[in-house]
């Protein structure tokens, strides 16, 4: 009996040996090897606006590096000298959406600074399914980082602080904002086609001032709890991903059978979105 069981163990860490053997190449071909993704990355474009533009493309830094670097290049921008500064979080490959960064420099007047923080370069799921860590801890360094140096200065120079993420962006800035020493001093918040959000949040037909709060915020966080919007389209299936699937195949089915192609659509179908800005009564630009 011990020899069967000695046997059973030996084969079981051999075989949790190879998946993870087979799991570090694909992700070593996803994030930095011939399968790596390499998307147009918008704020390495210069605005049309006044409208500043940062991109910290740091992935494989320790995430604590990453920020510090990408803050300081904020900094030396005159970023903080903006009445309000957008930190959008990036898809697993480091996509931001165009269409989403020129909005809200167009709604601010060019009078906003927009900052992103790459982590990887693999597509956003591989990095939900093999590395859902490296979303999270890049999006709580970034805010953290950048909350801290608003803290150093005068309240009344302080630009506003609006944090935007998409999908995978949206999931890890939500887990960034459980921290309440980064959410103290977010004004708005914005999510859009957050994995498992379906059943949190309402669909928005057009970019829209005026979406309902619906993300509840850290306790003590009022003011960005009336200052949050979550945006789902009724046909995301990235939004219905959740373990709950796994105890519906059915559903399991058809939510991953529409998966491919779904952010090749139109905007407002599927996995893509439209514009959205800060609810009214939350940010002034110039202000």
């Amino acid at each position: 009996m011990t020899r069967v069981v000695a046997r059973v163990t030996l084969y079981a860490v051999i075989a949790y040996a190879l998946v993870g053997a087979l799991g570090s190449a694909l992700w070593w071909a996803l994030d930095s090897g011939p399968l790596a993704a390499d998307p147009r990355l918008v704020l390495n474009d210069r605005a049309a606006s006044s409208a500043i533009r940062v991109y910290g493309d740091h992935p494989g830094l320790d995430p604590g590096h990453a920020a510090r670097l990408t803050t300081d290049a904020l900094v030396g921008a005159g970023g903080f000298d903006r009445s309000v500064l957008l930190v959008t979080i990036p898809t697993g490959s480091g996509w931001v959406d165009p269409a989403q960064v020129t909005a809200i420099e167009d709604w601010s007047g060019g009078d906003v600074a927009t900052v992103a923080m790459r982590y990887s370069s693999a597509p956003s799921a591989a990095v939900y399914s093999l590395r859902p860590e490296l979303a999270a801890d890049s999006a709580h360094a970034i805010l953290a980082e950048i909350t801290s140096r608003l803290r150093a200065l005068p309240h009344d120079d302080r630009p506003r602080l609006v944090v935007h993420g998409l999908s995978l962006g949206a999931q890890a800035g939500v887990a960034a904002l459980r921290d309440p020493a980064v959410a103290g001093l977010v004004d708005v918040a914005l999510w859009q086609g957050r994995p498992g959000s379906a059943t949190m949040a309402t669909a928005s037909a057009a970019p829209s001032a005026a979406a309902a709060p619906s993300a509840a915020p850290p306790a003590g966080s009022e003011p960005l709890a009336r200052c949050t919007v979550s945006e789902v389209n009724p046909d995301d299936p990235v939004a219905e991903l959740g373990r709950d699937l796994l105890r519906n195949p059915v559903r399991a089915l058809r939510v991953l059978s529409a998966l491919p192609g779904s952010d090749s659509a139109d905007p407002g179908i599927g996995h893509r979105y439209r514009p959205v800005l800060p609810p009214s009564g939350c940010v002034s630009p110039g202000l």
